[in-house]
């Protein structure tokens, strides 16, 4: 039943509205004419005239000439309307005014210095860009010449260093070779003196080569293999695993002073003596003349080159201060 009036209810709404809708398009949305602007004036063919039916002939009989006397002059009257329209003014308008054609070119004129702007920003910006790159690539080229300069220089150096290393390795040969030749040299002295062996071997010392390590006016017996021979009374060195080149130089003695200084020595490798101080152990003076001398003479000591020491040897040099 509920279901039943629903439907009817729709069903009766919608024919209600259209029925409204019918009667709004055939009657209610009409347009209202447009009446012309102005007074409206009643059709006539002249100013005088009575009466308030409208005659049926639209177009008035002539008037036969009589004469009579012209009509009174009535003054304020308003002169006859026509029913024919009157024609609409023609309002002339214009979309733009004179002004308009100035600006206009002023218009183009600056469009046209916005355009040769913007081009000539844009062939600036090629100009620097261009510029950019030759920086970048001689900056390149400058880079690649300073690799190849390093790279000689790095070339030259490594040549250099090893023809030094060769030099001092042939210098190391041949200090190597004298000392060979000056061992075999003691050997043969020391075999021509019968009784001063202790031993059958042929070689005695502790520097690792071949001989007998000493001095060849030296005691057999002395555990002492540096110096030269003379015991107390004369100088000798101690610097564990290098060899002096040449003699150990002489300290200066003009005066009638005695004694035995020791100097502690610092040896780098290429064999020169780096630091010279007296040491209080072993020596039995301290007079400051024959410390001075002593360690003159130690400064110029020489021993032998050796790159694979130690960066500095430490060792002593003991000088013997006698009387003639």
């Amino acid at each position: 039943m509920e279901d039943r009036d629903r439907r009817y209810g729709i069903i009766g709404s919608a024919i209600f509205h259209g029925v409204i809708l019918l009667l709004l398009m055939f009657f209610g949305l009409t347009t209202m004419p447009q009446e012309e602007e102005g007074i409206l004036v009643n059709f006539g063919d002249t100013v005088l005239g009575q009466g308030e039916v409208e005659p049926k002939e639209s177009v008035a009989k002539p008037v036969e000439q009589q004469n009579t006397p012209p009509p009174p002059k009535v003054e304020n009257i308003p002169e006859p309307k026509t029913s024919e329209p009157e024609p609409e003014e023609k309002v002339e308008t214009q979309d733009y005014d004179e002004a308009p054609v100035v600006k206009t070119a002023e218009q183009k004129k600056k469009e046209q210095e916005e355009k040769d702007r913007i081009e000539r920003e844009r062939k600036q910006r090629e100009e620097q860009e261009r510029i950019e790159r030759e920086k970048e690539i001689e900056r390149q080229k400058e880079l690649e010449r300073q690799r190849q300069i390093e790279a000689e220089k790095e070339a030259q150096r490594q040549k250099e260093l090893a023809e030094q290393r060769a030099r001092e390795e042939a210098a190391r040969k041949k200090q190597e070779e004298q000392d060979r030749q000056a061992a075999e040299a003691r050997n043969r002295v020391t075999g021509a003196f019968s009784g001063k062996g202790t031993g059958d071997s042929s070689s005695e010392g502790d520097t690792g080569g071949s001989g007998n390590q000493g001095h060849i006016t030296g005691d057999p017996n002395s555990k002492n293999r540096s110096g030269d021979g003379k015991g107390d009374s004369g100088s000798g060195f101690d610097l564990q695993g290098r060899s002096l080149v040449g003699s150990l130089p002489k300290p200066q003695h003009n005066s009638n002073k005695e004694g035995i200084v020791v100097i502690k020595i610092v040896v780098d490798r290429n064999g020169y003596v780096t630091s010279a101080e007296f040491q209080m152990k072993g020596s039995n003076t301290q007079d400051r003349e024959l410390v001075a001398n002593a360690k003159a003479a130690a400064k110029r000591a020489k021993f032998n080159a050796d790159k694979t020491a130690n960066a500095y040897a430490q060792g002593t040099i003991t000088y013997h201060f006698v009387l003639d």
